[in-house]
């Protein structure tokens, strides 16, 4: 008796044929199942592939209503996709598809591209045509981009071509499409800004937003980020305010994700510019110019935004920007607008030099002179005007201003000036301790003595400074002033301390604020001897180490006055004494075994003391411990 197995045997054995004429007689016998359906539906598949690709179109037809007419099992994923494609080989369409996919599979992704270019003419719009010709534009581009001498035209012409494509969005097509614009963002005659908006950044995916870490633990930038980056410079740079609207909602978006990325900040300054919001960008761009105060074309920067509406700061910012760099290659800008500016002013002498300098620098390079530059020297004061030898001082009297602007929305924060201190093996860079006014103890920033002119203040004295916490948690001070009205040591309060353990072998005593506020002193810094349980006033400065907070005394002394509630308690309870020799109150208060012995207590004696508030390790947590006790007679 034939059966499916039979089929699937003649099948495997390469005789299609008379796979297909027994799997037929299964198809109408009594007992036909689901697996006789199976077989004889892999035998038309065999059939119309093989016909397909041989161009016979005689029997397609009707091996395709037989294929049609299979019930298929939904489970069946295989066999469904496979009845899928042999189907569509049964119409020349369908057939034009599998020779696209063959030739792809084969590299061939030029004359793929072709063949699907030619199907969607006759059915445009077609979702899988569109994202099948979407990959061959991606592999043909790839493929052109890794050549040795690349030509970027056709390329752009690929990503023109996608653009108008029905594909799905988001997807990894659609994502990889941008990747590959960003490789070639900023060429000639390719806008990064633009593409994005005909690409559309609302179909980013949410892994495109995530940043990448390789396997020797370096930090790449999201495509999100890369090519929001890319384009806010490019609608920056362009001043077209449609690309600078479209972009700016995604760029405050990466910058909320990315706030590491000072970049991303800089160019919100150039995309708030082309909108002509230039009190915001000034904004913005003081912001990257407190992180990068010594890169000429933040200055530069600044002062191009500030010319129209503070002309004075502007004539600052590019006299700041020379001071950081006069290297040819950077300055040369900087000096025409420079020149522009004084000669506005009458500033003769300095905006000759300043032109001099600028034509020396074109002719060298071999570029054209701007004829607004050109025009300076055919004005009769050029000629007239002696030339100095350098402008140094001139920039150097000029910057305060824009250095003042700098700081000009941090607030001031008082501040008191610490000790200078070096460290081993580095006696040659002193540095300094500046403590700053916080919300509980003062909080001491260190910084390279030499830094600010403090030779004339003596420690403790009051002072205020600008700064702010960079991405590394570190305080940054920008601005030292001197303070008034002010009192040495006012940033600082004594708090009350409870010396809760005397270490004679160490010779220092430990002492606790608070369940969060401890420290040490050596014995060398106290004035005189101390003992358990002894109330201590204390100033405290606190600083960051790379285990945490800690905290630094700068003074110390007994206080005669009662501890601070939560720190020192007195009890009066009975003992249950452990045989390892320790004893607990009826209350939960820890007797050490020395303090067990030394007393001579017993399990169930009546005792009073004094206990003070400790953190047991092993149990991480806080509870109490007696430090003096003595029996009580009832």
């Amino acid at each position: 008796m034939i059966t499916s197995k039979d089929v699937f045997a003649k099948r495997k054995a390469g005789e299609i044929e008379e796979a297909y004429r027994i799997a037929l007689q299964r198809m109408g016998a009594p007992d036909k199942g689901e697996r006789d359906d199976r077989a004889f539906g892999w035998c038309l598949i065999d059939l119309i592939k093989r016909d397909a690709k041989a161009g016979h179109q005689a029997n397609l037809a009707h091996y395709r209503q037989q294929l049609e007419a299979i019930a298929v099992p939904v489970s069946d994923d295989v066999l469904t996709k496979q009845r899928q494609l042999a189907i569509s080989l049964c119409n020349p369409e369908g057939q034009r598809v599998n020779e696209a996919k063959q030739l792809s599979k084969a590299g061939q992704h030029e004359r793929a591209a072709v063949i699907y270019r030619a199907l969607l003419q006759g059915t445009p719009g077609d979702r899988d045509l569109s994202v099948s010709h979407g990959w061959e534009l991606y592999r043909l581009s790839k493929k052109l981009l890794n050549q040795g001498d690349v030509n970027l035209l056709p390329i752009k012409q690929n990503l023109n071509e996608y653009l108008r494509l029905n594909v799905v969005k988001p997807s990894l097509l659609h994502s990889v499409m941008l990747q590959l614009a960003a490789k070639f963002s900023g060429a000639d005659g390719f806008n990064m800004a633009a593409f994005c908006r005909l690409w559309n950044l609302d179909f980013l995916r949410t892994e495109d937003w995530e940043r990448f870490r390789t396997d020797e633990g370096k930090e790449l930038p999201a495509l999100a980020e890369r090519v929001i980056q890319q384009a806010s410079k490019e609608a920056g740079k362009s001043q077209d305010p449609r690309l600078a609207s479209y972009i700016l909602p995604y760029l405050d978006q990466a910058l909320s994700e990315y706030s590491d990325n000072i970049w991303l900040f800089l160019n919100k300054a150039k995309v708030l510019l082309a909108l002509q919001r230039n009190e915001d960008a000034f904004k913005f761009a003081l912001d990257v110019a407190r992180a990068k105060s010594n890169d000429y074309w933040i200055w530069e920067l600044l002062g191009d935004i500030c010319g129209a509406d503070d002309p004075d700061l502007s004539l600052s910012c590019y006299c700041k920007a020379l001071l950081c760099s006069s290297d040819d290659r950077f300055s040369v800008k900087v000096r025409g607008k420079l020149a522009k500016s004084l000669v506005e002013r009458n500033r003769f002498p300095e905006a000759k030099f300043e032109i001099n300098r600028f034509l020396e620098i074109k002719r060298q390079e071999g570029n054209k002179v701007p004829p607004e530059i050109e025009q300076f020297g055919k004005q009769d004061w050029y000629s007239a005007t002696p030339t100095p030898g350098s402008n140094d001082k001139f920039y150097k009297d000029n910057a305060g201003i824009a250095e003042s602007a700098l700081f000009s929305q941090l607030p001031w924060i008082s501040a008191n000036v610490g000790d200078v201190f070096t460290i081993p093996g580095k006696e040659d860079q002193p540095k300094r301790r500046i403590y700053l006014k916080g919300a509980s103890e003062p909080i001491e920033v260190v910084i390279p003595d030499k830094k600010f002119d403090l030779s004339g203040s003596v420690v403790g004295h009051p002072i205020k400074v600008k700064g702010e916490w960079d991405n590394q948690k570190r305080f940054q001070i920008f601005s030292v002033d001197k303070r008034h009205p002010g009192e040495a040591w006012d940033v600082f309060k004594d708090q009350l301390a409870v010396v809760d353990n005397v270490n004679r072998d160490k010779k220092l005593i430990h002492f606790l604020v608070s369940e969060v506020i401890d420290g040490i002193v050596p014995f060398s810094e106290l004035d005189g001897d101390y003992s358990e349980g002894d109330v201590i006033r204390v100033r405290l400065s606190r600083y960051s180490t790379g285990r945490g907070e800690r905290f630094r005394v700068l003074s110390v002394s007994k206080a005669l006055v009662p501890a601070p509630v939560g720190l020192k308690k007195e009890f009066q309870e009975s003992i249950s004494v452990h045989e390892s020799g320790f004893a607990f109150t009826s209350s939960d208060v820890f007797l050490p075994a020395q303090l067990v012995t030394k007393n001579s207590l017993r399990n169930g004696d009546f005792i009073k003391g004094m206990a003070l508030l400790s953190y047991n390790k092993k149990r991480s947590e806080w509870g109490w411990k007696a430090f003096k006790v003595m029996k009580n007679s009832i």
